[in-house]
């Protein structure tokens, strides 16, 4: 992030400022208004004060002879707005987990019709029957409880079965449209 520190801080030079006991002891007397590194060397006095400079956090002010130092109030806020949000899932990615196994079933009926609609969409192709033990074997790829998840899809229509439970396959709308 090599930006300009005084346009656009880095919270990595933040921190890594702030990490330094020396620099982080001078911003606390700045911002108290005390005068900065009294029980510093002026060598590691002038290191602190470069650390809180380079990293947006203090300024020089030079005033009839003499130099002062004040804190950039607004470092923080620029800072924290120049970090990119992780963006919330949304849609049905809510109930997964990363790497896209169900992390837990909607108490909303429309979200979790959404849910079982996607899993049968990734594990059944339109028209064909699958057998139970092949079905077993998809959706273990989404849950840990394989005949929840297998009784959900049944149970909301999505996916419809023989009435022995041998094989399955997707529901068509108007009717259980097994092949």
């Amino acid at each position: 992030m090599g930006s300009d520190s005084l346009t656009t801080p880095d919270a990595r030079r933040l921190l890594a400022a702030l990490a330094n006991a020396q620099a982080r002891r001078v911003f606390a007397e700045i911002s108290v208004g005390e005068t900065p590194g009294g029980s510093l060397s002026p060598a590691k006095l002038a290191r602190a004060l470069t650390l809180l400079n380079q990293a947006g956090l203090v300024e020089t002010v030079e005033t009839e002879g003499s130099v002062r130092y004040r804190i950039r109030e607004h470092v923080f806020r620029d800072a924290l707005a120049a970090l990119s949000p992780t963006p919330s899932p949304s849609g049905v990615e809510r109930f997964l987990t990363t790497d896209g196994r169900i992390d837990r079933y909607p108490t909303r009926e429309a979200d979790r019709l959404g849910l079982l609609a996607w899993v049968a969409a990734r594990i059944l192709d339109t028209g064909g029957r699958v057998a139970e033990r092949e079905l077993n074997e998809r959706l273990a790829r989404f849950t840990g409880d394989v005949p929840m998840l297998r009784r959900y899809l049944v149970d909301s229509g999505i996916v419809s079965r023989t009435p022995d439970g041998s094989a399955y396959w997707l529901a068509v709308e108007d009717g259980d449209g097994g092949p």
